[in-house]
């Protein structure tokens, strides 16, 4: 999406460019006019010259406005005034999460200069991908709204189309087109038929070529005595269908190799050390939450879970011990380990089969040791030191994420003997399905009308949330447990 505005952005410029051009070359017309008309008509009995001020005066009102408007936009998107807001943002969104620590804010929350880049990231990306995710939201919506409608058409047009292609002529050179054996008979209508038709028919006939051999050939295979001839023309025909799937393979690896990145490319996804994962646009349209400004948030997120855990810090220092032991600040940690859970996914992208157990189980221990962190808050005497512990291990955690250590998220020694979390949320979701899924349709086969049967799944999707979820998940983390984040 960032990528969408940003083209959305230069052709902008490119558009302002091009009026400017045309405002140029205008003026020199005019120029030229003028001088003739000076040569010619030297009082201006014609009023040429008059006419010419007036319009010299318009282009010249017309490209100030546009020269002005395009200089504005880009200084407050991409330009210098737009980076130096957003350096100052993440200087100021650092500066309160470390405030209060007060003099320990060097000790207990060093700031890396990985963090710094990533919080800086975040806040240049942030507003321009707010704008896309709302775009985005707003398409998808609009999809969703019009959805059957849009089915009802494709189908329409597919079974169009698929009927149309029994009948339409094949090319010569595809199976059943006159060059592999006799040429598909068909009544010629004296119209041409469209590319999908065309296509639709070569499927076809493959397929029927395809069958035709199939049947002809391979139940020879089952009495090959009887049969040799045909025997033997089945297994040397499935032996070059094996070798077609390999040269296919081989070409599909040696096209998806050419003509290699471009420069671009090596910037954005250097070689191929990270190859784009297979269906990535599809990912990526479906995705709420892609980009730059999806890498980079984890890192405000545990920032923010910082300074919570210095003002309860602060809090306990200045109140609890000194006036009444009775009011003990409690920090959650809920927003980092939801970080957590999908701190692979978000940092790295799709990952391999092989590798998924490793970073399953290291974001598992990880949220495990916060969850153990949150219990010492009830636990130790010294509730001070059990903050200061919280900063040290967020620290390490946005710093490590920050550098792309995601299956390093914190040292061995902090997850020694902590047990692991497990994420249970897709189990409750899928039982809160079953439950719905049944009340609908249960609803849908009694008698009642349209009204009772809606109240009815509502009321039992409502029971059935409060047993499954209780406190554990409200509404609005539905969308991070869709995302892979857990919290119970």
């Amino acid at each position: 999406m960032l990528e969408f505005l940003w083209s959305a952005l230069t052709g902008g410029i490119n558009t302002g460019l091009i009026v400017l051009k045309f405002v140029f070359w205008l003026l020199m017309l005019n120029v030229f006019i003028w001088w003739v008309s000076t040569q010619v008509d030297p009082r201006d009995v014609l009023r040429v010259r008059r006419f010419l001020e007036r319009t010299a005066a318009h282009a010249e009102g017309i490209g100030r406005f546009t020269l002005g408007t395009s200089l504005w936009v880009y200084r407050q998107t991409l330009g210098g005034a737009y980076l130096r807001r957003s350096r100052r943002g993440a200087a100021q969104h650092l500066v309160w999460a470390r405030r209060n620590f007060g003099r320990d804010a060097g000790r207990l929350f060093p700031v890396s200069p990985q963090v710094r880049t990533a919080l800086r990231s975040w806040h240049q990306a942030a507003p321009l991908a707010a704008a896309g995710y709302i775009l985005k939201a707003y398409f998808l919506l609009l999809v969703l709204l019009n959805l059957g409608s849009l089915v009802g058409t494709v189908a329409r047009w597919s079974s169009r189309t698929w009927a149309a292609g029994e009948h339409a002529p094949v090319p010569w050179w595809a199976p059943s087109g006159g060059l592999w054996g006799p040429a598909r008979r068909v009544t010629e209508t004296g119209e041409a038929p469209g590319i999908a038709v065309t296509i639709v028919a070569i499927f076809r006939a493959s397929g029927e070529a395809m069958w035709g051999k199939a049947s002809q050939y391979l139940p020879a295979l089952t009495a090959p005595e009887s049969q040799p001839s045909e025997a033997a023309a089945a297994m040397f025909g499935l032996v070059l269908l094996l070798v077609l799937f390999l040269a296919l393979r081989a070409v599909r690896g040696v096209l998806g190799r050419l003509p290699g990145p471009s420069r671009n490319d090596h910037r954005r996804n250097p070689g191929f050390v990270e190859p784009f994962p297979r269906w990535w646009w599809l990912r990526s349209l479906l995705s709420l939450r892609s980009g730059v400004a999806s890498r980079t948030r984890p890192v405000a997120v545990l920032v923010d879970c910082l300074a919570r855990v210095g003002s309860a810090r602060r809090y306990y220092q200045n109140v609890t011990q000194t006036r009444s032991a009775l009011h003990v600040p409690r920090v959650d940690l809920s927003d980092a380990e939801r970080v957590v859970w999908s701190a692979w996914k978000v940092r790295h992208g799709p990952v391999r089969g092989p590798l998924r157990r490793d970073y399953r189980k290291h974001a598992a221990e990880v949220v495990g040791a916060i969850r153990r962190l949150e219990a010492r808050q009830n636990i130790a005497d010294n509730t001070g030191q059990v903050f200061e512990e919280m900063a040290r291990v967020l620290v390490t955690i946005a710093e490590r994420y920050a550098s792309g250590n995601t299956l390093a998220l914190l040292d061995p020694k902090d997850v020694d003997g902590v047990e692991p979390a497990v994420d249970r949320e897709w189990v409750r979701l899928v039982i809160l399905g079953v439950a719905m899924t049944g009340a609908a349709i249960a609803a849908g086969m009694s008698e009642l009308s349209a009204a009772g049967s809606t109240q009815i799944v509502a009321v039992v999707g409502a029971v059935a949330w409060v047993l499954l979820y209780r406190d554990r998940l409200s509404p609005g983390d539905v969308l991070d447990v869709l995302r892979g984040q857990s919290r119970k």
